[in-house]
């Protein structure tokens, strides 16, 4: 009988084991004691989509040359531009020819010939093969290209492509293109209304003040706790700390994610990478492209700008660590300074792995609260502004941009109309400020207009008159008595209007004398 009682006791106790390893092992969440913390709250959605390498590589800007010293400029991503764009996309580019690039006077191809230029400011060839067809040797292929350069002889419609190496000495010509007469007229006819631009050098500059957008604009800003869950394969295991400066750190003894400027911009960094001076442009910019992607994503339209680093003997070099994506607000890139970072994003990569990582946690409300007309200054205020700078023969490029202000409630953002310049190293300096609000931008062109008509129409009497003289017996050749006598009453009214000069100088003489010295 006992021996039945121990027996029943025991297989209870059995099956009572059996349920309490069950119940370990299958119990429901709600059971199971648990410390929650600010981390399972977190949203880990992205903070923008996910991007293509063919949408963040794309030419700074498209100069249109329209023959006879005309020239327009076109910037991303306005209408014109993209349908440009797209088209040279579209077409293909084969068997190339190396020439030097003095062998070639490029001024004069500029002023006289109709052609359409691509900046694209030193690009790989390997990531422009992402957006066209380009097929070449190896040289050329592990080349990084300035700029592309269609233009055709409209004596014989036949259309040349080149290709400018960034080292400033190498060109490449393709013997085989898609590009016909007829797209090249279609090119530069978008440009037949555009604004004038003249030659600085390298730099086109606009004859006229330019129509620009100053916008104030709200904004979100991300948690530093989602920035942390997504770089980071397991928050629980990191620890927060706090630098003198107050900016917040996050840390899992290897990697670190500093959040400086209220929360608003994240640095990160993994020192854990592999060291090694062997670099790879492409590989390090698609890998940029990747981590961004699975790390924040992108908020709005970004474009990989390249850039240089400078020896300890003082010269700049592309090593290819650093990747460089700049954001674009319309159809400006955003500028901003140390005192206040935003609108771009900054890798530093070893053979593909990111050692360092930069970006804001804000991202741009897709409304404006408030848009302004501006109107940046060109022609001669221009000029003699970029002729000031420091270092003016380094300067690649001139563009419109905005420069990013935050406003006094903290809550939104003032995007400013600048002119910017480009050095040859990559760094972007402001040029200078619009015109005060208020400037009319219109009347100025208005006048503009007015002042080439008239230039024009002065040109053709004198090359109308150009015959004038004594020709045998006739005396007056190619010139009809009605175009002389328009002449003659123009020049008359010259002189009226010197000696009205003279008369005033002379009257505002005797106010001037007692400030002589």
């Amino acid at each position: 009988m006992i021996e039945k009682m121990k027996t029943v006791i025991l297989s209870v106790l059995i099956v009572l084991s059996l349920l309490q390893s069950y119940w370990l092992a299958y119990s429901m969440p709600g059971l199971a004691a648990r410390v929650r913390t600010g981390i399972d709250y977190v949203n880990t959605e992205q903070m923008g989509a996910a991007e293509q390498i063919e949408n963040v590589i794309f030419p700074e800007s498209i100069v249109l040359h329209m023959g006879q010293s005309e020239h327009t400029v076109l910037y991303p991503p306005t209408n014109f531009y993209d349908l440009v764009f797209r088209k040279i996309q579209a077409v293909g580019f084969k068997s190339f020819t190396r020439y030097a690039k003095s062998s070639y006077d490029w001024n004069q191809i500029r002023d006289k010939k109709k052609g359409v230029e691509l900046r694209f400011d030193g690009v790989p060839v390997a990531l422009l093969g992402k957006l066209m067809k380009l097929e070449g040797d190896l040289v050329f292929m592990a080349d990084r290209i300035d700029r592309i350069w269609i233009y055709m002889d409209e004596d014989t419609e036949l259309v040349h492509a080149f290709l400018f190496s960034s080292d400033g000495r190498t060109v490449y010509e393709a013997s085989r293109t898609d590009v016909t007469a007829r797209d090249v007229e279609e090119y530069i006819g978008f440009g037949q209304y555009g604004t004038s631009y003249k030659p600085d050098g390298d730099i086109y500059l606009p004859e006229i003040s330019i129509e620009a957008v100053e916008a104030v604009v709200g904004y979100k800003t991300y948690p530093p706790e989602q920035m942390q869950r997504s770089l980071f394969s397991d928050p629980g295991t990191t620890r927060t700390l706090e630098n003198l400066n107050g900016a917040l750190i996050f840390t899992d003894g290897k990697r670190g994610l500093q959040i400086e400027q209220n929360g608003k911009w994240a640095i990160y960094t993994n020192p854990a990478a592999p060291q090694t001076t062997q670099n790879d442009i492409t590989e390090n910019v698609l890998a940029s492209l990747q981590f961004v992607n699975e790390h924040g994503g992108w908020d709005g339209l970004h474009r990989y700008v390249p850039v240089s680093s400078t020896t300890s003997a003082g010269t700049t070099t592309e090593d290819g660590r650093t990747v460089l994506f700049q954001q674009y607000y319309g159809a400006y890139p955003i500028l901003s300074d140390d005192l206040y970072k935003f609108g771009y994003m900054r890798l530093l990569l070893q053979q593909g792995v990111v050692t360092e990582y930069e970006r804001s946690l804000m991202t741009l409300d897709s409304v404006a609260q408030l848009k302004t007309t501006r109107w940046l200054p060109g022609g001669e205020i221009l000029q003699s502004t970029l002729r000031a700078m420091d270092n003016r023969s380094e300067i690649r490029s001139v563009y419109p941009a905005v420069r990013v202000n935050p406003s006094s409630d903290g809550q939104s953002l003032s995007l400013e109309p600048v002119w910017a310049a480009r050095y040859a190293d990559g760094t972007q300096r402001i040029v200078m400020s619009a015109q005060p609000a208020g400037y009319d931008g219109v009347a100025e062109r208005h006048q503009w207009q007015l002042e080439q008509q008239q230039k024009n129409k002065t040109a053709s009497n004198v090359k109308s008159t150009s015959g004038v003289g004594i020709t045998g017996g006739s005396g007056r050749s190619n010139t009809s008595v009605g175009e002389l006598s328009t002449l003659e009453q123009e020049t008359a009214a010259v002189d009226q209007e010197e000696a009205l000069e003279q008369e005033q100088d002379q009257a505002q003489e005797p106010n001037q004398s007692p400030m002589q010295p």
